[in-house]
């Protein structure tokens, strides 16, 4: 009963009891008497994910004693749901749960589902993938019935987001960090400050958001703040890429509005992109050197399924710089930039710099990588060890893993050589403060912070996607609220 009022304060609109769970009898007409909210009872088996130790006979005959006591929903597996009849105002859920898989005939199963007289129908699978979640989304696509699908597994928030907008009754969520029922299943908390469920509507626009990492999910968070602040009806919906071509299919059936596309995927996905903007069409930077590409962080929909390719970091990155050098008499045109660790990011935000006019100066512990990245660019290449020798004015370091000296246990950079005034950005712990930073800090360098790289780059997305700028004291206010609970 502590439980039940505990729930209700976090915001639960709907409370389900597990009569399997409880170590002595249930009641459940003394639990139904102290309800603040509607009640649903289920009474799991072990195969179900559940810890029922009786017979059948007997959880069925406590599933038929909380109906008759007057519960609001009773859950029924879909092979006992003909041995329990309609009973007064009580709602029958009929469901089906794989622990498994999500079984290939599952669209058969629900067929089979809706012929038990149910109320709702709810569907519990594993789904662990992209591959797996897509029959659970082609169910959610065309709903006959009121109907939960809960995916076991990280596309489980995407089928909670999308039922949300198609109209399912309610999705499951842990009263707090550490009460889940399943890995990757969302707190009330999740749902209401990153997600903005209570928000969503069957007119709400859907935008992916790809990946399942800290910075992805904090990256929703801004974005759903900064539309709600800008009152657009334009939500974030989690995803995975998987296989590009059913990656395709998934948002084109959702008919998405854009896909904010995590950093490990950004050249993968560039293929799905039909035209791409000035930001990522290659330009040559060097005379006789490389075309320079940049990978595509931002997709949005144009018409007749075609997707249009952008790229935001790395403009939004040298902003931030530019503001930070300004305060301080300097600018980018003319500074040494000394880039340790070549990634993708490190081309964009490298490519950036150098349309504004910086010095670029490369060193990873593959020297490739850094030929490679002088060549395209037109910048210098120094052995990993001469970063700490050679002058620059601004230090930007991309990928901790190629910035470890050769044969070294750690990946840390020696703070010695930074210097009052010299510009530091540090991208491996994005949105994080890293040692270096703040290490940095202390010793008067000009840090820029990755706090802002992140809401910098946010701020852009969502002008590419609505045409209106979104404030940054709203995002500052989210992001600090988020860093700070975890």
């Amino acid at each position: 009963m502590a439980d039940m009022l505990n729930a209700v304060q976090m915001g639960a609109d709907l409370l389900e009891i597990r009569l399997d769970t409880f170590d002595n009898d249930a009641e459940p007409k003394e639990l139904l008497q102290a309800r603040r909210k509607p009640v649903i009872f289920s009474c799991r088996r072990r195969e179900d994910g559940g810890s029922w130790r009786g017979s059948e006979d007997e959880r069925i005959m406590l599933l038929k004693t909380a109906i008759i006591s007057g519960a609001d929903y009773c859950e029924l597996e879909y092979d006992i749901a003909d041995q329990v009849r309609r009973f007064g105002t009580c709602q029958r859920v009929i469901s089906y749960t794989n622990l498994k898989e999500t079984p290939s005939d599952i669209a058969e199963i629900y067929e089979e589902l809706r012929h038990k007289q149910p109320d709702i129908v709810k569907l519990t699978c594993k789904a662990r993938t992209p591959e797996e979640a897509w029959p659970l989304v082609q169910i959610l696509a065309k709903l006959p019935v009121p109907t939960v699908v809960v995916g076991l597994g990280r596309p489980g928030v995407m089928l909670a987001v999308l039922g949300r907008k198609i109209g399912a009754p309610w999705t499951a969520a842990a009263l707090e960090r550490g009460m889940e029922a399943y890995p990757g299943q969302p707190t009330i908390r999740d749902l209401e400050l990153v997600y903005h469920y209570r928000s969503i509507t069957p007119q709400t626009r859907l935008i992916g958001v790809t990946g399942v990492g800290e910075r992805e999910y904090l990256s929703t968070a801004l974005l759903n703040t900064a539309l709600a602040e800008l009152d657009v009806p334009i939500r974030c919906l989690p995803l995975q890429v998987g296989n590009v071509r059913l990656f395709r299919k998934v948002i084109e059936a959702v008919k998405l509005l854009g896909v904010v596309v995590e950093e490990d995927q950004q050249d993968a996905l560039r293929e799905v992109a039909g035209t791409i903007d000035e930001s990522v069409a290659p330009v040559v930077l060097n005379p006789g050197g490389m075309p320079v590409e940049n990978s595509v962080d931002l997709l949005t929909a144009g018409e007749n399924k075609s997707w249009h390719g952008r790229h935001t970091f790395g403009p939004g990155a040298m902003d931030a710089l530019e503001r930070s050098l300004a305060s301080r008499g300097k600018s980018i045109d003319g500074s040494v930039m000394l880039f340790v660790g070549l990634n993708a990011t490190a081309r964009s935000i490298a490519r950036a710099a150098k349309e504004r006019g910086g010095v670029l100066i490369f060193a990873s512990r593959d020297r490739d990588t850094s030929a490679r990245f002088s060549r395209m660019l037109g910048g210098r290449q120094i052995p990993i060890e001469a970063i700490y020798s050679t002058l620059h004015d601004v230090l930007v370091v991309c990928d901790e893993t190629s910035a470890a000296s050769e044969g070294t246990e750690t990946s840390e950079l020696h703070p010695g050589f930074l210097k009052a005034g010299m510009a530091v950005m540090d991208l491996t712990a994005l949105p994080r403060k890293t040692p270096l930073l703040r290490e940095a800090q202390q010793r008067g360098c000009d840090v820029i912070a990755p706090a802002d790289l992140l809401i910098e780059q946010v701020r852009r997305q969502v002008h590419c996607l609505t045409g209106r700028e979104a404030a940054r004291r709203p995002l500052e206010k989210i992001l600090e609220q988020l860093l700070d609970e975890e």
